[in-house]
């Protein structure tokens, strides 16, 4: 009887920790679940961002030409040396600096301008007008290098054929081995892609801003100009920057296609960047070592640069709360 009897009261003192286990296993469980939701974009991130990035680091620190059978060799920084000694690569930088302060006019001001021009008109003209600005954006950058190689022939291009009517050159001219146009022609291309995507988002920011301001304005006898500079800009800044940031960090990635299929390079490493030395040290030199360090050291640089930019976007950006 009394093993009988002692049975309830060991379950009953048993019943109150299992459920606090339960209880607390549960919290564990809850607190661990937001994790669990992003494990699988963080596998992915791990896998095609950080993963290549280790492995870059390590290939920058070794000499090696992909030849295969052949390993890595491991020769310390002396790729970082040699790639500041090599004569492609400050004129590499400088026409990055070129095609990245050229590009913030087709990226910000005219999109800006556009942007403003078309606001107020007809609903259905200005769907037309953003669909006209944005057809750019959409072609494959091969298929536009191909037009604009065309245009460009030197004896039956049209571009060719106009500046000869207009007499501002003789019939003939080659756009894309002269030494002084070759990068001008490659930014000028990249910066009509870009346009339509910068004026697209410019236009959602004008159509986001709230009339009543501009109605308080126009009754405080604020002008155009007034109403664009203290209603407008601050209205828009967070895009506005955000633009600016794509333009600083993205353009040269954006002339890449372009440099590849129109110049290679030429004239004489005219119009060659930091991505397309990077692609010729890895892909005709053979020396993924120089390739390695060209992209560990740009990735330095750029990243001290968007971190002053997100700075800067701190200080200048207006949110309307």
């Amino acid at each position: 009887m009394e093993t009988t009897d002692s049975l309830p009261v060991a379950a009953s003192a048993a019943h109150p920790a299992a459920g606090g286990a339960r209880l607390r296993w549960r919290r564990r469980f809850q607190a661990l679940k937001p994790y669990l939701f992003l494990l699988p974009a963080l596998g992915l991130l791990c896998f095609w961002c950080y993963k290549p990035l280790v492995q870059t680091l390590s290939l920058a620190l070794c000499r090696w030409t992909m030849v295969p059978g052949t390993q890595p060799e491991f020769v310390g920084l002396s790729n970082f040396v040699r790639l500041l000694s090599n004569k492609d690569f400050w004129p590499a930088v400088g026409n990055t600096v070129f095609y990245t302060v050229g590009m913030l006019p087709f990226s910000v001001g005219i999109p800006l301008f556009l942007a403003v021009a078309t606001q107020d008109i007809d609903p259905r003209a200005k769907q037309v007008f953003r669909a006209l600005f944005f057809i750019p954006m959409i072609m494959a950058p091969v298929a536009t290098s191909t037009i604009f190689q065309w245009l460009c022939t030197p004896t039956t291009g049209l571009l060719n054929m106009l500046c000869a009517w207009l007499g501002v050159s003789e019939l003939g001219a080659s756009f894309f081995t002269d030494p002084d146009l070759a990068r001008w022609i490659i930014l000028i291309i990249s910066g009509w892609k870009m346009m339509g995507f910068s004026t697209i988002l410019l236009s959602a920011a004008l159509t986001s801003i709230n009339g009543e301001y501009y109605e308080a304005a126009r009754l405080d006898g604020a002008g155009a100009f007034r109403r664009f500079k203290d209603i407008t800009l601050p209205m828009i800044s967070s895009t506005v920057m955000l633009l600016v940031m794509m333009s600083i960090l993205f353009s040269t990635q954006w002339t890449f296609a372009y440099i590849d299929v129109l110049t290679q390079g030429g004239p004489y490493g005219m119009s060659t960047n930091i991505y397309y030395l990077m692609y010729n040290f890895a892909f005709s030199d053979m020396n993924v070592g120089l390739s390695a360090a060209a992209a560990i050291m740009f990735m330095a640089v750029f990243g001290v640069i968007a971190l002053a930019l997100n700075r800067l976007n701190r200080k200048l950006v207006f949110f309307d709360n």
